[in-house]
C-alpha cells in the first residue's frame, strides 16, 4: 500500500474538516500542558535521595523550549486552510512519541516513570483519526521504546542515571520481556480505542441521521402550519396561547406577536369549547367587522419532557377555524336559486294552463268572425274589428307564453342541415309583418350566399334570428334605417 493510500484510510470521527482541526488543536494544547504538568510537579516532589531519575535543569528546560516552539508553530500552521489535516494530524501523533521517547529514555529507561505517557498519542490517534489512527502510534511508540530499551542494554545511558537509584539492566530477557509487556499493551490499547472510535462513529453517524430527519420532519410541519389555510391555535393548562399560525391571523387580524402567552377566552370568549364537535360562531376581527366561523377544539396531548423540566400537559388544546362567511353567502345563493327555480317550474305550469283559454278564446273568435258574414255591413265592420283585436291579443299572448315556456323549460336542440338564407328570409318576411301590424314598419336586408348551408337546431336559430331582427327593428325605427342581417361562409 502506497504511503498516499495510508492517510486516506485515516478518516476522523466526524467528516467535518473544522471539527478535526479542533481535535488536532486540543490535541496538541493537551500535549503541552500534560508534559509541564509532569515534568513540574515531579521536579517539585523529586526528594533529597533522588529516588526519582530526572535530567538537570538545563536539559528540562531545553525540551520544554522545544516542546513549547513546536506546538506553538503546530498550531499556527494548523490555521492554514490549505493544511492538509489527516496528514498533519498523524504527523502530531508520531511527533508526540518522540518525545515521550525521549522523555522515558531521560528520566531511567525501562525504570522511568513516564512510560505510561506512551497511551495517549494511542488514544487520541484512536479517537480523531479512526482506526489505523491509533495503530501507527502504537507501532511508532513500541519501536521508539524498544529502541530505548536497546540502548539502556548497551549501556547508551546518561551520566546522571548513576546519581540516582537507578539498577543497570544486564538481563536481555528482562529487557525482552518488559518490551514484549508494553509493545502488547500498546496494541491492545490501539484495538479498543479503534473499537471505542467506531462505536462513537456509528452513534454519532446514527444520531446525526436521526437529527437531520428530525430537522426535516420539524420543517415539514413547519411549512405546513405556516400555509395551510386552517387557523390553528394552541393552548396550555391555563387556556394560555402557545402558537397561532398564519392564516389565525389573517382570519382574526390579529399579528401573533400579540396572541401568544394571553389568554384564549380572553380575547375570542366564543372559541373556548369544550367539545370536539364542530361549532359555528360570531367572530369580531381586530378591526371590528364580524365574520362567521367555523370552529372545533380537540385534546392535545404532550408528554413530558425531562431534558426541559417540563410535566406533561393533560389539558392542552388545539383550535382550528375557518371563515365560513362566504361559504354561507355561496349557500344562501344556492338556497336562492333553488327557490327561483321552484318559482319558474311553477311559472311554466301555470303559463301552460294559459294556453288552453286562450285557445279557445281565439277558437271562438274565429269562429264568431265567420258568423258575422251574413249580417249588416256595419255591424260586422264593427265586430270584424274586434275580433281581429282579439285574435291579435290572442296570438301575441301565445307567443309570450311560448316564449316563457321556451325559456323556462329550453328544449334539446334537433340538429339538422338547412339553408340559411331561405330562413332568415322567412323570419325577416314574419318580422315584418309583425311590425307592421304594430305601425312600426321595418326594412330588412338580407346579404346571405344562396347556397350557404348551415347544421344546427332550425328551430332555435329562427327563435333567436326573429329576437334579434325585431330588436333590431326598435332600435332603428327613429333613426328610419334599414336592418341589415348578413353571414359569410
Amino acid at each position: 500500500m502506497a504511503f498516499s493510500d495510508l492517510f486516506k484510510n485515516i478518516t476522523p470521527v466526524r467528516d467535518t474538516e473544522e471539527q478535526l482541526r479542533s481535535h488536532i488543536l486540543w490535541f496538541i494544547f493537551i500535549r503541552v500542558l500534560l508534559f509541564t504538568l509532569l515534568l513540574g510537579v515531579t521536579y517539585l516532589l523529586q526528594s533529597k535521595d533522588r529516588l526519582i531519575i530526572l535530567p538537570p535543569p538545563f536539559i528540562i528546560l531545553t525540551f520544554i523550549l522545544v516542546l513549547y516552539g513546536y506546538s506553538i508553530g503546530s498550531a499556527l500552521y494548523l490555521q492554514k486552510q490549505t493544511a492538509h489535516l489527516r496528514r498533519f494530524g498523524l504527523i502530531q501523533l508520531l511527533s508526540d512519541t518522540v518525545f515521550m521517547s525521549l522523555l522515558v529514555y531521560a528520566t531511567g529507561c525501562s525504570q522511568s516513570i513516564f512510560t505510561a505517557v506512551f497511551i495517549l498519542p494511542i488514544i487520541a490517534g484512536g479517537l480523531i483519526l479512526y482506526r489505523i489512527g491509533g495503530l501507527i502510534p502504537a507501532a511508532a511508540a513500541t519501536i521508539l521504546y524498544g529502541t530505548v530499551l536497546t540502548l539502556e542494554y548497551l549501556d547508551y545511558i546518561p551520566s546522571y542515571f548513576h546519581d540516582a537509584r537507578y539498577i543497570p539492566v544486564e538481563d536481555s530477557l528482562v529487557a525482552m520481556n518488559v518490551f514484549a509487556v508494553y509493545g502488547l499493551t500498546f496494541f491492545l490499547i490501539a484495538m479498543l480505542s479503534g473499537m471505542l472510535a467506531q462505536r462513537l462513529r456509528t452513534t454519532e453517524d446514527a444520531l446525526t441521521r436521526t437529527e437531520l430527519k428530525f430537522d426535516r420532519l420539524l420543517l415539514l410541519y413547519k411549512q405546513i402550519f405556516d400555509d395551510i389555510i386552517t387557523g390553528i391555535i394552541t393552548v396550555d393548562d391555563a387556556d394560555v396561547i402557545t402558537s397561532f399560525n398564519p392564516a389565525a391571523e389573517n382570519i382574526t387580524g390579529y399579528p401573533q406577536k400579540d396572541m401568544l402567552g394571553r389568554r384564549l377566552r380572553d380575547i375570542f370568549p366564543q372559541l373556548s369549547a369544550v367539545s370536539s364537535e364542530r361549532h359555528v360562531a360570531d367572530l369580531e376581527k381586530k378591526n371590528g367587522t364580524t365574520i362567521r366561523v367555523g370552529f372545533s377544539c380537540s385534546a392535545l396531548r404532550m408528554s413530558s419532557d425531562p431534558a426541559l423540566n417540563e410535566p406533561a400537559c393533560t389539558n392542552c388544546k388545539v383550535i382550528t377555524l375557518q371563515d365560513i362567511s362566504r361559504v354561507e353567502e355561496m349557500e344562501q345563493q344556492m338556497r336562492k336559486a333553488e327557490k327561483m327555480a321552484a318559482i319558474g317550474e311553477l311559472s311554466a305550469s301555470i303559463a301552460h294552463d294559459f294556453r288552453n283559454p286562450l285557445a279557445a278564446i281565439s277558437g271562438s273568435a274565429q269562429i264568431l268572425d265567420i258568423e258575422l258574414d251574413g249580417r249588416k255591413p256595419e255591424e260586422a265592420a264593427t265586430r270584424h274589428s274586434l275580433t281581429k283585436i282579439i285574435l291579435r291579443e290572442s296570438d301575441r299572448m301565445a307567443r309570450t307564453i311560448t316564449n316563457f315556456l321556451d325559456y323556462a323549460r329550453p328544449a334539446v336542440p334537433d340538429p339538422e342541415w338547412f339553408n340559411l338564407l331561405k330562413l332568415a328570409t322567412e323570419t325577416a318576411d314574419t318580422v315584418s309583418e309583425i311590425m307592421s301590424d304594430e305601425n312600426t314598419p321595418c326594412r330588412i336586408q338580407l346579404t346571405i350566399p344562396e347556397r350557404l348551408e348551415i347544421y344546427a337546431d332550425r328551430q332555435l336559430i329562427q327563435l333567436a334570428l326573429g329576437h334579434l331582427l325585431k330588436n333590431s327593428c326598435y332600435a332603428s325605427r327613429k333613426k328610419g334605417s334599414p336592418v341589415y342581417l348578413s353571414a359569410v361562409d
